[in-house]
């Protein structure tokens, strides 16, 4: 009976330390007062300068091919360094075009909640 309390407590231990140890996702979510796990000073004061003077190749060195690098090219930097700047004053209308217009965050929608993670298949 000692035994079985022992290893219950054990356990239970063990089960608190994993979920305490475990970091939340911190993933950015769009929103220009939130800052994402990868924000520095030296990072945003980059992007900054690149969205004030349109330098989209500063910009995307800076990235690194990391977030919105993937929906942003050199044709469309412009757009987004605007819509940047008025997001960080407070105005989200032009980025959530942006968005919406060449899809970032949007997913492709097609997995339909069947996803792949935590070893489940699509079946």
């Amino acid at each position: 009976m000692n035994t079985k309390i022992v290893l219950g407590l054990a356990a239970l231990a063990l089960g608190l330390v994993a979920v305490k140890s475990a970091n939340p996702v911190l993933a950015y979510r769009g929103d220009a007062t939130v800052k994402s796990p990868n924000y520095t000073e030296e990072r945003h004061n980059i992007n900054v300068t690149a969205f004030q003077k349109g330098d989209y190749k500063a910009w995307a060195a800076n990235m690194a091919g990391k977030g919105a690098t993937r929906f942003v090219n050199e044709s469309n930097f412009k757009e987004f360094a605007s819509a940047q700047v008025a997001s960080q004053k407070g105005d989200n209308s032009l980025i959530n075009a942006f968005r919406a217009k060449y899809g970032m965050g949007q997913g492709s929608k097609n997995g339909n909640g069947q996803g792949t993670g935590f070893g489940r298949t699509n079946r």
